[in-house]
C-alpha cells in the first residue's frame, strides 16, 4: 500500500506536529537540519529518534510523496504548506505501523553522526582480522576513506594482540552487544559485513534479501547500531575494543554556532534583550537559543527565565492536556509567556 517506508515516517511526523509547524520542519528533521527551531522541534514533538533518519533525501523526493499521499487522500493540504491527516490516512498509519513498526531503539538525534563513523570502522576492522586469520594480503579494503585506514593501523598498534586473540575478543564483544536487546534482528548487521570467505550485502542486497522495502530495512539497520552504540556506552570496560572503536569519534550533535555565542554573553551577565540588540538579532531569536541550551545542558538553571510559580503552573497545566502543543497548554494558563511554556517543556519535558 504505501510503497515506500519513507511515507510512514513523514505521515508519523506530520500526526505528531498536529498544526504546529509546516510540512516543511518534518522534512529539516527527517534531513537533519541545524538549526534551533528543527532542533527544538524534535524535542518538542518528541521526534528526536528521526533526527537525520534521511539527509540525502531532496526537496523534490519529499514533495513528490506529498503529491502521492495527496492524491492517496491521506493528507490534506489546509492552508499553503500545512498538512494534517485525514481520517483515512490515520487508518492507514496504524495499519502499516502494525506491519512494519517504528524501530524502538533508534536514537538519530544522539547518534546520527558517531553511528556513520562506527560502522565505517567496524565494517573495516572485521574485514581486516578476517583475513588476517587467514593470511590473506590481497582484498579490498570494504571502506575507502584514508582517515578510516589510519584508525585501523593504530588500533591494530595499540591493541598488540595475537590475531586469533583478538578475533575472539571482537566477536565476543559483538555478540555481548548484539544480544543485549531483543528488539533488534543482529542478521541485517551480520549480513552486511565483509570477511575473508564472505562478501557483506549491500543496504540494497540486504533489504531484497529479507524481502523489505529498502528504507525500512536502513531503519532497521540504524536502529541495530544505535543499539550497539548505547551498549559499548553503558559497558565500557566490559567492552573495551569496541569501546575503543568509539574513541576519538564522538561526533554526537552539538548546539548550533549562534546558541554558543548567545550562551557565552549570557554568562557574562547580559539580559535578553541586551544580546538581541548586541548581535542585531531578533529577541524571538535570542529565546530560540535560550530554548536550544536547556535541551542542550543537564545543569540548565530555569529559574533566570522563569519564576518558581510559572514553572509549577505550566508543569501542572502539561498533564492536563492530552498534547504539548503550546497553544493548548497557554491556554491554561494565559499569562505565561510561549517563551517560559517552550523553556518549561525543554527542561522538564520527558518528566512531564
Amino acid at each position: 500500500m504505501f510503497g515506500c517506508y519513507k511515507k510512514s515516517i513523514i505521515l508519523y511526523c506530520l500526526h505528531r506536529i498536529a498544526d504546529e509547524r509546516t510540512v516543511y520542519s518534518v522534512f529539516h528533521l527527517l534531513n537533519g537540519k541545524k538549526s534551533s527551531q528543527t532542533i527544538q522541534d524534535a524535542f518538542l514533538f518528541q521526534l528526536t529518534p528521526f533526527f537525520r533518519v534521511y539527509p540525502s533525501m531532496t526537496r523534490l523526493q519529499f514533495d513528490q510523496h506529498l503529491t502521492e499521499m495527496t492524491k492517496e487522500k491521506w493528507i490534506l493540504e489546509y492552508e499553503p504548506s500545512q498538512y494534517r491527516l485525514t481520517d483515512l490516512g490515520r487508518e492507514a498509519l496504524k495499519e502499516q505501523l502494525k506491519k512494519q513498526p517504528l524501530p524502538v531503539n533508534l536514537n538519530g538525534w544522539k547518534y546520527h553522526q558517531l553511528s556513520v563513523v562506527f560502522w565505517e570502522r567496524l565494517s573495516l576492522l572485521v574485514q581486516v582480522i578476517s583475513n588476517l586469520m587467514y593470511s590473506n594480503s590481497k582484498y579490498l579494503p570494504i571502506q575507502r576513506k584514508k582517515e578510516t585506514h589510519l584508525w585501523l593501523k593504530q588500533f591494530l598498534q595499540d591493541t598488540k594482540m595475537d590475531r586469533q586473540v583478538l578475533a575472539q575478543k571482537v566477536f565476543n564483544e559483538v555478540v555481548d552487544c548484539l544480544e543485549n536487546s531483543t528488539s533488534i534482528q543482529p542478521e541485517f548487521l551480520i549480513s552486511r559485513l565483509t570477511g575473508a570467505e564472505t562478501i557483506g550485502l549491500t543496504k540494497e542486497q540486504a533489504a531484497l534479501q529479507y524481502s523489505m522495502d529498502q528504507d525500512y530495512f536502513e531503519l532497521q539497520f540504524q536502529s541495530i547500531l544505535h543499539t550497539m552504540l548505547t551498549v559499548i556506552k553503558e559497558k565500557p570496560v566490559q567492552l573495551p575494543l569496541l569501546n575503543k572503536v568509539i574513541q576519538s569519534a564522538e561526533t554526537e550533535f552539538t548546539m548550533t554556532v549562534s546558541a554558543q555565542r548567545t550562551e557565552e554573553l549570557l554568562q557574562q551577565g547580559f539580559t535578553i534583550e541586551e544580546i538581541a540588540t548586541f548581535r542585531k538579532l531578533k529577541r524571538n531569536t535570542i529565546e530560540d537559543h535560550i530554548v536550544e541550551l536547556a535541551l542542550n545542558k543537564p545543569d540548565f538553571e530555569i529559574g533566570r527565565f522563569v519564576t518558581d510559580k510559572n514553572v509549577a503552573e505550566i508543569a501542572e497545566a502539561v498533564k492536563k492536556v492530552t498534547s504539548k502543543q503550546l497553544k493548548h497548554i497557554k491556554t491554561i494558563v494565559p499569562h505565561a509567556q510561549y517563551f517560559e511554556i517552550r523553556l518549561v517543556l525543554a527542561v522538564f519535558g520527558d518528566s512531564l
